[in-house]
């Protein structure tokens, strides 16, 4: 018997290895393409043309020019606005969501699509089935009993999903709304009241080329969940560079002609888009890298090339939430600070309700934001979507946002405060580090 429990550990600890947690990276390693100093990707400075290639090699998706977005913290302006577009909407909504609560918020997007399902308009949902546990799924009979397209986005994983029974691993945390295949939201929000009531996130709406990617990306997961079916046609280029040039909301800040690329990713990947991403920025940041983070820890490449960054002398800052959801995820988050500050990295708490974001501003040019933590978990297992904006103004209104932040909701954490945690915290925090880091 003992024997037969040592091989089942065996078993799991290799399925582990072999699967996912961080081993993805060196199975799948991506070579830097070599780029000149002409430019290959219009929009795109010259310095910057390597990444852009880099993900246009691991994705196939290139930059796109012509795009008009707003970036949205405000949890109640998303809510109105999203509300306004789904009630809007002639032709279509596509939703593929880690979560979509039939709740206050939820229902009322849900109750405009049903509606709208009845009188013949193509409308789909794709959430995670592990996101959502027996009360949500209770809900969503709602929306099952409808017109609507709903389904569950479930992978199994031989062995890894015994280790949390009914979840599994390869998990969908993707964030896409499409309407009429010319506006789109993507970002870190759920569906769910308290991300539209309490939780502070950070989602862009955008209308442009670079919604025929997202569309792409939707129709990835479709595919997964219903073969069958038929994809989301893209729509002509030039219908949504004009769609991009007139769009105008009341209310939001908008930025005209801008440059994007999207950077899906998923764990049958035999690349690490994502990944990769984050490294070439954190590599070849200059002056600073400013993120928010909620959930950690970060890969073993993606936690040294943050601290050798900051030794070079780049402004390196992480916002944290103060407040995390998850406890232990506060835990190993903490059990990061020692190490970094030592390297010169300055962390951040943000005080008050849940922090969500997921964002990175590089230099006054690079934003990148989506649903990806900086985690094992994101970049291996995941499946995940970010948007690349290459662009002074926008990252320039990003980062003045997050200065704004710095200032007026964040306490800074200093190495002398985790000198003097006690010795119980500090275990903690190398306890649950060592055993949940592997897993998250």
């Amino acid at each position: 018997m003992k024997t037969f429990r040592i091989m089942g550990a065996a078993a799991l600890l290799a399925a582990l290895l072999l699967q996912g947690c961080g081993y993805r990276a060196p199975l799948h390693a991506s070579d830097i393409p070599e780029v000149g100093e002409e430019s290959y990707y219009d929009g795109v400075r010259s310095d910057y043309q390597q990444l852009a290639a880099l993900v246009a090699k691991d994705t196939g998706m290139e930059p796109e020019t012509g795009n008009t977005l707003g970036l949205i913290y405000d949890q109640h302006q998303k809510f109105d606005l999203l509300l306004d577009d789904v009630s809007k909407a002639k032709e279509s909504v596509y939703i593929d969501h880690y979560r979509f609560c039939y709740d206050s918020c939820g229902s009322q997007i849900a109750d405009q699509m049903i509606e709208k399902a009845v009188d013949g308009k193509d409308m789909r949902i794709i959430v995670d089935r592990g996101a959502h546990n027996k009360a949500y799924m209770k809900g969503h009979q709602t929306i099952l009993d409808s017109p609507v397209d709903f389904r569950y986005f479930r992978i199994p994983v031989f062995l890894l999903d015994y280790l949390s029974l009914g979840q599994g691993t390869h998990r969908d945390h993707r964030k896409i709304v499409l309407l009429d295949r010319t506006t789109a939201y993507t970002g870190g929000r759920n569906v769910q009241d308290r991300y539209f009531e309490t939780w502070r996130d950070a989602d862009i709406r955008v209308t442009g080329p670079v919604v025929n990617d997202l569309i792409s990306t939707f129709n990835e997961n479709q595919f997964r969940v219903a073969p069958d079916r038929e994809p989301v046609a893209l729509k002509p280029v030039d219908e949504l560079r004009e769609a991009a040039a007139r769009d105008t909301v009341p209310g939001l800040t908008q930025f005209y002609d801008k440059t994007l690329q999207v950077v899906p990713d998923s764990p049958t990947d035999d690349r690490l888009p994502i990944r990769n991403a984050f490294l070439w920025s954190i590599e070849h940041a200059q002056r600073y890298f400013w993120f928010y983070n909620p959930y950690t820890p970060p890969p073993a490449q993606v936690l040294k090339a943050l601290k050798q960054a900051a030794a070079r002398g780049v402004d390196v800052r992480w916002i944290a939430p103060a407040n995390n959801d998850v406890k232990p995820e506060k835990w190993m988050g903490e059990s990061l600070y020692k190490e970094l500050l030592k390297a010169g990295v300055r962390i951040y708490e943000y005080q008050g309700p849940v922090l969500h974001v997921k964002q990175f501003m590089v230099d006054d040019y690079l934003t990148c934001m989506g649903s990806a933590n900086m985690d094992n978990l994101s970049f291996f297992l995941n499946y995940e979507v970010q948007t690349l904006i290459y662009d002074e103004e926008f990252t320039r209104h990003a980062a003045a946002i997050f200065e704004e932040d710095l200032a007026q909701k964040c306490d800074e954490i200093l190495l002398e405060d985790v000198k003097h945690w006690n010795i119980f915290r500090r275990f903690r925090n190398w306890f649950t580090r060592l055993v949940g880091g592997a897993l998250a």
